[in-house]
């Protein structure tokens, strides 16, 4: 039996249909067994359930909304003792991420702010704008997944997301899906894939940096708003083997202390350096810092600027252009949300923004779609698109400030 309606069925059995008044009740205790829901999702140590769990079918949700909360919880502990088998502690109740947050402002953290704990300690229930300190960070419910040949994922489903559907994406850097540019010695033009960097600007827990860092990039510079994601970043890394620093910004998305001793603190085993803060001053930072490290000779040529941000990344677009290695150029990877019918008229509308970008600075470059992914259908009608908007830079003009 699917373990899922095992808990329920054993819950029903052992405190729903062995009493007489609910006899009475449920006439068709077969009917109600073979219609109750079937699907779920485990993230060690955690039972994601889906939104409509209790409330499809009409006779199962009609049960479940007669139970008291006593009842309730003497279900969620037999759907939970259904699962101990795979290391189920927790079981939580998961909704789609909303783009308000529950004091009606913008969701900017992305956090799933629809989740609901039903059994098992979650921690502290905390405000998700509000600061996390080591105590939280400490207290709160971590779980972990293990995708594409290997690679360990954590974060702390209160506060973080996580999509499942990025796999192909992940999987296309890795090289075992579709076409991915950039990050082999034929299309890097002899430069091997271990000589150059990639920046995230949405790094979140790690989604498209641990497959650039299992493909064998130097080093990724990561952007990312959201502590309880940082955090999961970090303890990512430690689980994959990669060490990884965290930098600090101010409000301003300004680099809090001076660029020399951030530096000074680099070496080659950080695979990963995460700026936690706004990514609005991504490139000057980076500019300050390049010098530095070419002094050091562990500079390495950035070839792909990732924007992972939907509907839109737009905003970084310009941000992505500046990036980019001056000599050698690069790939700016731009997720949106598109219009099944307007994908190709999407790929034009980018490519020109990028030209005009080029145009206002004076400088002349070459800007082509080299190719779109389709990741996922995000919405009716509406598909998670990836376009890999390969730039190359005339030498003869000056550098893009």
């Amino acid at each position: 039996m699917n373990p899922l309606v095992e808990g329920i069925h054993r819950f029903l059995q052992n405190h729903i249909l062995s009493t007489k008044i609910s006899q009475s009740n449920i006439s068709h205790h077969d009917t109600l067994i073979d219609g109750l829901p079937k699907r779920y999702t485990i993230y060690k140590p955690l039972l994601l359930l889906p939104v409509n769990v209790f409330t499809s079918p009409q006779p199962w949700a009609e049960l479940y909304s007669s139970l008291d909360n006593s009842q309730r919880q003497l279900l969620y502990e037999s759907i939970a003792a259904s699962f101990s088998k795979s290391g189920v502690t927790h079981v939580a109740l998961n909704a789609p991420i909303a783009v308000m947050n529950s004091v009606g402002t913008e969701n900017r953290m992305r956090s799933p702010v629809g989740l609901v704990p039903l059994h098992g300690d979650f921690g502290p229930i905390l405000d998700p704008d509000s600061t996390p300190d080591d105590r939280d960070f400490k207290e709160a419910l971590w779980v972990q997944t293990v995708q594409n040949g290997g690679i360990v994922q954590c974060w702390a489903p209160l506060y973080t997301m996580f999509s499942r559907g990025n796999i192909t994406e992940k999987a296309r850097i890795l090289g075992q899906g579709n076409r991915f540019a950039g990050l082999d010695e034929s299309s890097l033009n002899g430069q091997d894939v271990g000589e150059i960097s990639v920046v995230d600007l949405y790094a979140g827990i790690g989604y498209f940096v641990f497959s650039y860092l299992k493909r064998g990039v130097k080093r990724v510079w990561g952007w990312e708003l959201n502590a309880w994601s940082v955090e999961g970043l970090r303890r990512g890394c430690l689980q994959n083997g990669w060490r990884c620093k965290v930098v600090p910004l101010n409000a301003q998305g300004e680099l809090k202390g001076g660029y020399e001793d951030m530096v000074n603190e680099i070496t080659d085993d950080d695979r990963i350096i995460i700026f936690h803060g706004d990514n609005r001053l991504a490139a000057q930072i980076l500019g300050n810092i390049q010098p530095l490290l070419e002094e050091k000779g562990s500079w390495a040529a950035i070839r792909h600027v990732n924007q992972g941000l939907l509907p839109t990344s737009q905003p970084t677009w310009e941000t992505s252009l500046r990036i980019l290695d001056r000599d050698a150029g690069g790939w700016a990877h731009v997720h949106e949300n598109v219009d099944v019918n307007e994908i190709d008229m999407k790929s034009a509308e980018i490519v020109q923004e990028y030209e005009r970008f080029g145009y206002m600075k004076a400088v002349n470059m070459t800007i082509a779609c080299d190719y779109v992914e389709r990741v996922k259908t995000y919405a009716p009608g509406v598909m998670h698109c990836v376009y890999d908007i390969h730039v190359e830079f005339d030498k003869q003009t000056w550098p893009y400030k």
